[in-house]
């Protein structure tokens, strides 16, 4: 690990040189920062410093200046720390297993093993020091230990030991391959590390069918099969009324409904209807409407109620705040108790709609039902939100 080139002396008062930090190690802070910047020890005795560094108020970045540790290493030290300390118990690993974890770098093979039980680790580590592996080859390990459990790969013939587990994922390999030889090769690789008679039948099955009928492993014509999630299913279409600043009360009344059915949400409109729709997820909310109805919003930064309810004041705010947007109403809501905290769709007396606080609905000629919420699109700058940019009015 290359040394630090600059020279890093703290602020006065920014740490105690005088006592320990922690009684743990026993150092004080300056003692512990000249180990880590001279990296006098093994990697997993000084990951200890770093806790004890950060009790004292020394975080990652003011040890990264000081000893030139950079920051994503400290990381990769602490989580293989636990791991270290995990497995280093008598009895679950062999004292040359846990020496193979001293020398520089092995932070890296159990830093993979993060994500396991503490039950799995023992014998993962055991295996990954007995046959060299990589730290790309413990990631592999890793992960077909999870997948060996997700899919309960004994009820297979595969034991759940590091050989057969990773036999395991071979075998998976195996089958999900479309090419004669691509099938064989996963096969050949799950019977190198096979460790149970069981386990190598299984794969021995898979090199026996390939090479008895060539011709059915090869399918002529490939039919591809997704299976959804449940949040990629719900979506509720709604009718559009219109934009909210010139549809009229009857146009909202009017807007037609329609309900899902099956596991597919299938929906029908119904006969005759000529109707602009719009598809939103499923939320909550619209799962309760009786009969939402959308209003297209073409500048939210306009409406008065949209801005006040955002509390957008500043350029930047109201910047944000502008583009298009849609507001649901129900339009058949059950609850006819009116809430002051609440939006509702009102119009006056000329037939002019309008977003309306429940305070003041009982000035208004007639309410068409409460607004559920103001949706808008998802944003250019953060592609990521998406519920975020649901502003409930």
């Amino acid at each position: 690990m290359p040394q630090p080139t600059q020279n890093f002396r703290p602020p006065p008062g920014f740490m105690d040189a005088a006592g320990p930090a922690s009684g743990d190690t026993g150092l004080s802070n300056d003692e512990m920062l000249g180990r880590l910047r001279a990296l006098s020890g093994r990697w997993h005795e000084l990951a200890k410093y770093l806790p004890a560094l950060q009790r004292a108020g020394i975080d990652g970045m003011a040890v990264e200046e000081a000893t030139g540790l950079e920051r994503k290493i400290q990381n990769v030290w602490s989580t293989a720390a636990q791991v270290y300390e995990s497995i280093k118990a008598p009895g679950l690993v062999t004292p040359g297993a846990l020496a193979h974890f001293d020398a520089e770098g092995a932070e890296a093979l159990l830093y993979e093993l993060r994500f396991l039980s503490v039950r799995q680790r023992a014998p993962a580590a055991q295996y990954i020091a007995d046959n060299n592996l990589s730290p790309y080859e413990a990631q592999v390990l890793a992960r077909a230990v999870k997948e060996h459990e997700r899919r309960d790969g004994r009820r297979e013939g595969f034991a759940d030991t590091p050989a057969d587990v990773l036999a395991y994922k071979y075998f998976r390999d195996a089958q999900e391959c479309r090419r004669k030889d691509d099938v064989e090769a996963c096969a050949r690789k799950g019977l190198a590390v096979a460790e149970t008679e069981e386990a190598r039948a299984k794969l021995s099955e898979l090199l026996d069918d390939n090479q008895a009928s060539p011709a059915s492993a090869l399918p002529t014509a490939v039919l591809t099969t997704l299976r959804l999630a449940r949040d990629e299913l719900g979506f509720r279409p709604l009718a559009v009324a219109g934009d909210l600043q010139t549809a009229t009360a009857q146009q909202v009344l009017s807007a037609p409904k329609v309900s899902s059915e099956g596991v597919f949400g299938n929906f029908r409109v119904p006969d005759g209807v000529q109707h602009e729709w719009v598809a939103l997820p499923n939320w909550s909310v619209l799962t309760l409407a009786g009969h939402p109805v959308a209003l297209t919003v073409e500048n939210c930064a306009v409406v008065p109620e949209i801005r006040a309810s955002s509390s957008a004041k500043t350029e930047d705010e109201l910047k944000r705040l502008s583009g298009q947007g849609v507001v649901v109403v129900d339009i058949a809501a059950e609850d006819q108790s009116v809430r002051p905290e609440a939006y509702y769709l009102a119009a006056d007396g000329s037939g002019t709609l309008r977003l309306t606080p429940g305070g003041e609905v009982a000035a208004a000629a007639q309410v068409l039902g409460p607004v559920l919420f103001l949706c808008r699109p998802p944003s250019r700058e953060t592609p990521a939100a998406t519920t975020s940019e649901l502003m409930s009015l």
